[in-house]
């Protein structure tokens, strides 16, 4: 990512002020995706609904807030990312207000949709922000938003589904939804204040790419819809991929994501712009990105079913089991900051990510129901350092490896490629169980399911990692004038 700095006489206590708003709007949009789950059962119990609208009050949320992440992150590096932000966390809220006052689970459901088209700017405007401010010239800012940036994602995983059962238990579902209230509207108010309006020098001219907005949020939602659809049983059962919706949703959704390709090539101003993708870095690290995803997602559904249907414990004690994993995921995302800025080089660390997090998934293969808790901490802490680097590793390479003014369409790029990894990994997931032959899956079947996934899909990632070339982080501890590699990002930023 080359450039000037846009932030660089920003004081520090007004940097580190905006900060924390902007880590408060990714903390909203991770906590809730994941608040309703424990709300659910209430929710239909005083507004009504059955199994089939459990999937959809999920799923709005995410196909509403992931279609959205492109066209925010294009249009942030094409008109300024603050007026942006401040409007998405201003839909998000309105949408949280209705949520807050549905009567009906139809009337929930859309205002869960329309939460999601907010939220979708929270998570990548706020990490592309938060970026700018703590570029790799300051390296301990730098490494403490890493390690804060995790910290929040793992408090949204966990945090969500504790706070929606003590709310829903004490005071009551709808507050899962007011809360954001407080929360994002001090965050409105130090963005709008403290945070300077940095927009590109020279707009674009030319007409909106209205066509390759409509095909890119088409195609997303039909495709994300068929995942989430396969992904999720009901009553115990997970619809085929041969299933009529199914199979349509995953027809439908690529067909008009090919469709878009020479929409965007005629494009004066695309919403999607194709020539990042003729680059092999930045197409190996979204490929990576997609496959760590795979890999990682069925560990955090399917050790909780273990924990507590196999070993017989409590949803609380089955949450504490996974904090080796929690754990793994923050120090590794830490480690992985302090590791790059340390030698200026990226594809060596995301390289050790894709080797533990295969070894520590290849290790649920010997998964039985008397598997020593210490032997399951372990793999849960291999699979966490391994993980790590792709939260956040990933990140710091494709904004590096791409211009500055290409730096909210490659967030989003990489945060969308997350979020599909993480669906076609829980759809493969449960069709492999289901396959397992029995009523009730067994440690066994959980265990292979596992393994099979994460070994299947690091080894991909290590093979995308291996095809990039590698990237040159500049950093103060770089000497002046000393030579760049030759497999560094040339000086306009491109990547090879």
């Amino acid at each position: 990512m080359t450039g000037p700095d846009p932030y660089g006489e920003l004081p520090s206590r007004r940097r580190a002020l905006v900060t924390s708003a902007l880590l408060g709007c990714a903390f909203l949009a991770m906590l809730d995706g994941t608040v309703v789950g424990t709300a659910l059962p209430r929710i239909v119990q005083q507004i009504g609904g059955g199994d089939s609208w459990y999937v959809w009050l999920v799923t709005a949320y995410l196909l509403t807030s992931s279609v959205s992440v492109p066209v925010y992150g294009r249009f942030s590096d094409l008109h300024g990312r603050r007026r942006l932000l401040i409007g998405g966390v201003t839909v998000f809220l309105a949408g949280s207000i209705a949520c807050g006052l549905s009567a009906s689970m139809p009337a929930l459901i859309v205002s869960r949709a329309v939460q999601g088209l907010g939220a979708g700017a929270l998570l990548t405007l706020g990490m592309a922000l938060v970026r700018d401010l703590h570029p790799p010239s300051r390296p301990h800012g730098l490494i403490r938003m890493q390690t804060a940036m995790a910290t929040m994602m793992v408090l949204g995983m966990v945090g969500g589904p504790i706070l929606g059962g003590l709310l829903t238990d004490h005071v009551g579902w709808r507050w899962a939804f007011w809360l954001n209230l407080p929360l994002g509207l001090a965050a409105v108010a130090v963005i709008a204040l403290a945070l300077p309006d940095h927009r590109p020098a020279a707009p674009p001219s030319g007409r909106l790419d209205v066509a390759g907005i409509l095909l890119l949020a088409a195609g997303l939602s039909l495709t994300l819809t068929g995942l989430s659809l396969k992904g999720n049983a009901t009553a115990g059962h997970a619809p085929s991929w041969t299933d009529p919706a199914v199979m349509g949703c995953l027809l439908g959704g690529p067909a008009l994501l090919a469709l878009l390709l020479p929409v965007e090539r005629r494009a004066a101003v695309p919403v999607l712009p194709l020539r990042l993708f003729r680059h092999r870095t930045y197409s190996a690290l979204l490929t990576a990105g997609f496959f760590f995803q795979v890999a990682a997602a069925p560990v955090g559904i399917f050790l909780p079913l273990y924990f507590q249907h196999i070993r017989g414990h409590s949803a609380t004690v089955s949450g504490l089991l996974l904090l080796p994993l929690l754990i793994g995921m923050t120090l590794g995302n830490r480690l992985t900051a302090a590791a790059v800025l340390r030698s200026g080089h990226v594809k060596p660390v995301l390289l050790t990510g894709a080797g533990l997090l295969t070894s520590g998934t290849a290790a649920f293969f010997a998964l039985s129901a008397t598997t020593p808790l210490a032997l399951t901490s372990v793999s849960l802490l291999l699979v966490g350092l391994g993980t790590g680097p792709a939260m956040g590793g990933i990140t710091i390479a494709t904004q590096n490896a791409v211009p500055r003014s290409d730096m909210g369409t490659a967030t989003a790029g990489s945060a969308l490629t997350k979020q599909i990894g993480g669906a076609v990994g829980l759809a493969c997931a449960q069709s492999l169980i289901g396959h397992s032959g029995t009523a009730a899956p067994t440690a066994t079947a959980i265990g292979s399911t596992v393994a099979w996934s994460g070994c299947v899909a690091g080894l991909l990632a290590l093979g995308a990692l291996l095809l990039m070339h590698d990237i040159a982080i500049a950093t103060p501890r770089r000497r002046p004038g000393a030579p760049t590699p030759p497999s560094a990002v040339p000086s306009g930023g491109t990547p090879r």
